[in-house]
């Protein structure tokens, strides 16, 4: 008997991260196809511009729903405040709050369920369809939560659930809290046979977590061991039952062939989510002596603890992602502190003063200010296309190559053209950098500089106001290596300002409705209209004001320079 009785898990999810092309299966909800996670961009919604494009009569589905992000070799997943939620193994995320993924997690956008997965068509059991033979006599039991059973459990049932209540706090992973949610249900209710089936599509088909049903045996060969009808009644979230007696003659083929006499199965569910099924039956020569009295109510009561620990466990997880994550954005974030020069400086005749102000992710954006022959003096800001630390990786190697070409090369286009060069060769498949450079050369009052797809960058006269700096515009660097780039030149004067600033600032997403969704180039030049001690405080201070918090959405820079009087 206790060989009989051993419980056999046959399957794990994988915690590694992921490094490849990944798909949003459904597992419960209408049926779609597989979504497949493509880009390191995606919106899912129903407005005909998302990448993951939703069917247009989902009234619960937003029109920009979600954001899927790949950086730092893993998925990532943000609500994109839809007015319905998007769920995270149960937890309601916060618009625009990104977080780490992992396989077999179960994102909930109402009316679907969808579970991350390496392939399109997922493994698992293939239920047969028995809804005509069994939907008469499978009955649902519904109960509000913490509604008493139609009778008192009995004392060593309670006790039961106790001892497994302690068990389950233990539990350090799904396939051991499995194995105590089996080995306490087949003692609670009589039957012997039990299973926790996790669904992997809308199809009918399952994956077993851990079962007590020897995999060699005969009862375990075809996907009709278990009743595709009994786990639907269970999928409201109710506990489903299925008694012989009360059968007739009308019943499933499977059921028959395997003598099974009764079965319940229970759903565990995170938040409104179904996350596993328990199924329990009594079959083939493992007969039970007899159902025991309310073990449809034990099988709830011990299905919704087991429901609280595997909430748990995911949110345990899901907090282990979060801190690495955060660990490794706080090490870039210092590393790049590193680099940059001083905040505020003056170099022969130029007065610079120049902040970068780290978004939710560690990004590209760097600037630099250094002092060249003959007093001249170079500002440059480079932003990395993508985030994470393999953009700040490559933002640091371009920052440190650029300072030393611009030291070494006497003209602008030459460093610029031997910057790309480095660049290219070493630029993962789909980054480029993005740079605006300047020399202010304060003998000839000219400023010779080159935009390299940039595109932000202001420009003022003394005692005049900003505008922006417009004209040819080259390609960023990495995307091609045979360019040649090439300065343009402009007058700069004394008193004359420079103002370049990252993407971060132009495209900060309004906090509430106005007449700019954006902070856009116009936001800029307001922020500078008037007199202030530090203009690059007053920029951020108007940023933060139109964001409507100091965590901005992107890295934001800006660098400042003024030709002073000699």
């Amino acid at each position: 008997m206790r060989d009989r009785c051993r419980t056999f898990t046959l399957m794990t999810m994988s915690q590694t991260p992921l490094n490849a092309l990944h798909y949003l299966v459904a597992v419960a909800g209408p049926a779609i196809p597989p979504m497949a996670l493509a880009d390191r961009d995606l919106t899912l919604g129903r407005h005909e511009s998302c990448q993951l494009l939703m069917p247009a009569d989902a009234d619960k589905v937003s029109r920009f729903h979600a954001k899927f992000s790949f950086r730092d070799r893993r998925w990532h997943i943000a609500d994109a405040g839809s007015r319905w939620g998007t769920y995270l193994n149960g937890r309601k995320l916060e618009p625009g709050e990104f977080l780490p993924l992992a396989e077999g997690d179960l994102v909930r956008i109402a009316p679907w369920t969808l579970t991350l997965s390496r392939t399109a068509a997922r493994r698992g059991l293939q239920l047969g369809e028995d809804a005509d033979q069994m939907s008469s006599i499978v009955r649902s039991h519904a109960a509000e939560p913490g509604a008493a059973p139609a009778r008192p459990l009995a004392e060593e049932m309670l006790a039961l659930l106790l001892e497994t209540a302690a068990g389950f706090y233990a539990s350090t992973d799904e396939p051991s809290l499995a194995q105590l949610l089996i080995a306490a249900a087949t003692r609670g209710t009589g039957l012997r046979n039990a299973t926790v089936l996790r669904p992997v599509d809308t199809a009918g088909k399952y994956e077993i977590v851990a079962t007590n049903i020897n995999p060699d045996g005969e009862t375990s060969r075809a996907g009709n061991t278990y009743s595709r009808s009994l786990i639907a009644a269970a999928s409201d979230g109710s506990v489903a039952e299925f008694s012989a007696q009360n059968a007739g003659g009308d019943i499933a083929e499977s059921i028959m062939r395997l003598r099974i006499t009764s079965a319940i199965c229970a759903p565990l569910m995170l938040g409104n989510t179904v996350a596993a099924y328990l199924y329990l039956d009594a079959r083939g020569n493992s007969m039970a002596a007899g159902l025991r009295a309310n073990a449809v109510p034990f099988c709830a009561a011990l299905a919704r603890m087991a429901s609280l620990a595997l909430a748990n466990l995911k949110r345990l997880d899901m907090e282990k992602r979060q801190a690495s994550v955060e660990a490794e954005l706080s090490a870039g974030a210092e590393a790049q502190r590193w680099v940059l020069p001083k905040r505020a400086n003056t170099l022969g005749v130029v007065s610079y003063i120049g902040e970068s102000r780290p978004g939710r992710y560690v990004g590209g954006d760097f600037f630099d200010v250094l002092e060249l022959a003959d007093g001249k003096v170079a500002l440059a800001l480079g932003d990395v296309a993508g985030k994470g630390i393999a953009a700040s990786v490559l933002m640091t190697a371009a920052q440190g190559y650029l300072h030393s070409a611009l030291l070494s090369h006497a003209d602008l286009g030459a460093a610029v053209t031997a910057l790309n060069r480095f660049i290219c060769p070493r630029c993962p498949t789909g980054k480029f950098l993005t740079l605006f450079v300047a020399i202010i050369d304060p003998h000839t009052q000219t400023m010779h500089y080159i935009d390299a797809g940039h595109g932000y960058a202001f420009a003022a006269p003394p005692d005049g106001n900003f505008a922006q700096i417009t004209g040819e515009s080259d390609l960023p660097i990495g995307v091609a290596d045979e360019i040649a780039y090439t300065a343009q030149s402009r007058p700069f004067s004394v008193g004359h300002r420079l103002l370049i600033v990252s993407d971060g600032c132009i495209e900060q997403p309004a906090a509430t409705a106005g007449p700019r969704e954006q902070f856009d180039g116009d936001g800029v030049i307001d922020a500078l209209a008037q007199p202030a001690v530090d203009p690059v405080q007053a920029l951020f201070d108007a940023l933060f004001a139109f964001a409507g918090s100091t965590h901005l959405a992107d890295d934001a820079t800006a660098v400042l320079a003024t030709l002073r009087q000699a």
